[in-house]
């Protein structure tokens, strides 16, 4: 640790607080589970009872549209379902329900039922329900989802789990989605975790890892137990964690797996913003991305702006949805909802816009045990509570998300009177309610909040950077330190010549530094209050920005976010160098005074 600031919660688990007393380490982790109350899912409510197998859902261009039993959307033409070509493959071996009602339904007298009657069976009741749009349906995959009514939903692939442990097929959901089936993964678990447990668990992180700072490991596993409710959060924050090598980030991102279970799957290594969409369309889980390295190689970089700007998208309301072009002349549509956990040896520099939404953790080097095997062992026991946890932690998710807006709303509420604005709010919120609602029970109150204020002023002050103010100043920077070409092949920046023009330095070797700037659109104002930039896609001034995001005159909306910039009505003369189109800027930023 390099700060002596007590996080929240952070005091030591003692021979005391574990069960029995004196039980400690592997054999309190037992105790606590053989003390669990296990509650048992109820099965899943078959969806033939009231109902049929197939779910028609409409028809467009030709093409119908329903859910068979498989739960999978499926895409039939006309042509298929009028003869009944692979209707029959759709209804076998789904059970003997389903069988029954092919039978009553489609008999031909024999013991058998007609595919080809049961195919103009779907297209009749797929008329009925009118033109279908997938890319417009509410579509909803593998992940933790909000229905209509405000709560929490875990579709598990081929079921769905409500917060109070019921357990249905998808196909009787009734949450204003359509829940698509795919492959199955692990249900949560609402067997108990006890409280001592708990608090054992962040402890042990605590301890493990060099944290940068004594909140970290509290904002990890907040990070965590937010991300395990997917798309269920209005607002959900993004985790960058960087060390050097032998800080044990990578170990981290695989504890964040070891508790995320199969709802997260793979940690990632080598992604693009392509294979992420489309691997995980329409679904609402975590996504962990190893070697998230910056790359000064401009193909890779672009890569690494692609996935940042999805993470963006993916942080509030329905995520990120996208929309794309096929080889066909059709338009595919993506969407994508969740946190996303990414990592790297060297530092990302965010911009404006990913640093309040994307909080940042640094690793100090791994410490050193006090015993010669120590530390191995305390880590490969985490990694074993953690793997017998996951199910178990989910479960405590879903069970306490009831209570999520609330808390939520609560720690907002504190943040901002804390000086934070909405997004650096909503931001920091999101991860302290997930701590909050792993660590404890019931409704937060005045003294739990008290207890975030620590982790909740990092957070806001890492986040401090207003994002339009700050996109301002970048781009007033980029000119400073851009270098211009004068007379016999002098070079200078914008900067000194500026500091020099305004009388704030000399340059013995520029004679004329007003002349050098007006010859790229950059004058000096009268009385040398300021100076001012010309504006225009094609303006000497834009071709300075020519190979940045402000290019094409882009540096104009840039520059007039910052505080005292203006754009007057109407063009000014600059003496002989004729009237222009600008935006002027206080000379007090060239000095430094700002």
């Amino acid at each position: 640790m390099t700060d002596g600031v007590l996080g929240p919660f952070q005091k030591s688990v003692k021979a005391s607080d574990v069960p029995n007393g004196s039980i400690a380490g592997k054999e309190a982790v037992r105790a606590a589970f053989a003390n669990a109350e296990t509650i048992l899912a109820e099965p899943a409510v078959g969806v033939v009872e009231g109902g049929a197998p197939i779910t028609p859902l409409g028809h467009n261009a030709g093409n119908y549209f329903f859910i068979p039993p498989s739960g999978q959307l499926r895409k039939f033409s006309a042509e298929s379902l009028e003869v009944g070509r692979g209707v029959r493959s759709l209804l076998m071996g789904q059970g003997p329900d389903v069988e029954a009602w092919c039978l009553e339904r489609f008999s031909t007298g024999d013991g058998n039922w007609n595919p080809r009657i049961a195919g103009l069976w779907i297209i009749e009741r797929c008329n009925e329900n009118g033109v279908f749009d997938p890319d417009r349906a509410d579509l909803r995959s593998i992940g933790v989802w909000r229905d209509r009514l405000g709560y929490a939903v875990a579709h598990c692939g081929d079921c769905e789990v409500a917060p109070d442990g019921s357990v249905s097929l998808l196909q009787s959901a009734s949450i204003g989605a359509i829940m698509i089936g795919a492959g199955a993964i692990e249900p949560p678990s609402f067997a108990s975790i006890s409280a001592n447990l708990r608090l054992n668990l962040l402890n042990r992180i605590r301890e493990l890892w060099g944290w940068k700072r004594s909140v970290d490991a509290d904002i990890w596993l907040g990070w965590v137990a937010a991300a395990c409710l997917g798309g269920f959060p209005e607002w959900r924050s993004h985790l960058y964690v960087h060390g050097n090598r032998g800080s044990g980030k990578s170990k981290l991102l695989e504890l964040a797996a070891a508790l995320l279970g199969e709802l997260a799957g793979e940690i990632v290594n080598d992604a693009t913003e392509a294979g992420l969409r489309q691997s995980r369309n329409n679904e609402a889980r975590p996504l962990l991305i190893d070697e998230f390295e910056p790359d000064d190689n401009p193909r890779n970089a672009s890569r690494q702006e692609s996935m940042l700007a999805l993470f963006r998208r993916m942080s509030g309301g329905g995520g990120g949805r996208i929309s794309r072009g096929g080889a066909d002349h059709t338009s595919k549509s993506f969407r994508i909802v969740g946190a996303a956990y990414v990592s790297s040896i060297n530092h990302i520099q965010f911009e404006p816009q990913d640093s309040s939404r994307i909080v940042v953790l640094g690793l100090l080097p791994i410490p050193r045990p006090t015993a010669p095997s120590g530390g191995t062992d305390k880590l490969t026991e985490v990694f074993e509570i953690c793997r017998k946890l996951s199910s178990q932690f989910r479960g405590r998710m879903l069970s306490q998300s009831e209570r999520w807006d609330r808390t939520h709303a609560a720690i907002s509420a504190k943040a901002k009177s804390m000086g934070a604005d909405s997004r650096q709010a909503d931001t920091a919120s999101t991860i302290l309610a997930g701590l909050d609602l792993f660590l404890f029970d019931g409704e937060i109150d005045e003294l739990r909040l008290e207890d975030l204020v620590v982790p909740m002023k990092a957070m806001i002050a890492a986040g401090g950077d207003d994002d339009e103010y700050s996109e301002g100043l970048d781009a007033l920077d980029y000119l400073f330190c851009s270098t211009l070409t004068l007379d016999h092949s002098l070079k200078r920046t914008v900067g000194e010549l500026l500091a020099a023009a305004l009388g704030k330095c000399d340059i013995a070797d520029v004679v004329e530094p007003e002349a050098a700037l007006a010859r790229h659109g950059i004058y000096i104002c009268a009385e040398k209050e300021g100076f001012a930039v010309r504006y225009g896609q094609q303006s000497p001034a834009a071709m300075l920005y020519a190979n940045t995001k402000w290019r094409k005159g882009a540096h104009t909306s840039a520059l007039l976010k910052i505080d005292g910039v203006e754009k007057p009505a109407s063009a000014l003369r600059f003496g002989r160098r004729g009237q222009h189109r600008v935006v002027t800027v206080p000379a007090s930023y060239v000095s430094g005074e700002d």
